[in-house]
């Protein structure tokens, strides 16, 4: 057997635990964070998001009211306001926004969404 004495060989099996350990963290990227992984050098492409209409968000609606006409979300033409109500969805939520409406076109719209099974929100501030 070895003359050294036994704790000199528990240090160097611990050492080598331990160095053996932060090799597989590295590698497995588990030190991200710190900025240490084998990728930290390499740029992460962004993911690419869909454009979406300006007026529709996930089942909403946003419709204003100017006067008795009214126009989809703020870049859109003013139109009747049963025509734009003829192309809602049911299930969808349209939100009516009413500053500068009329009233009766207001209500009128409001009355129209609800009966094609659409869900109105009224805004007027």
């Amino acid at each position: 057997m070895s003359d050294r004495p036994r704790p000199s060989r528990a240090g160097f099996v611990a050492f080598l635990g331990v160095l053996v350990a932060l090799v597989a963290g590295y590698l497995n990227d588990c030190f991200s964070g710190l900025g240490l992984s084998p990728n930290a050098g390499q740029a992460v492409p962004a993911a690419a998001e869909p454009a979406k209409p300006a007026a529709k968000t996930e089942g909403r609606v946003r419709v204003v009211v100017q006067g008795e006409q009214c126009r989809l979300g703020e870049g859109s033409p003013l139109r009747p306001c049963d025509a734009v109500c003829a192309e809602q969805a049911a299930g969808t939520t349209v939100e009516i926004e009413a500053t500068a409406g009329a009233q009766r076109a207001v209500d009128a719209l409001r009355a129209c969404v609800q009966g094609r099974g659409a869900k109105a929100q009224v805004v007027s501030e």
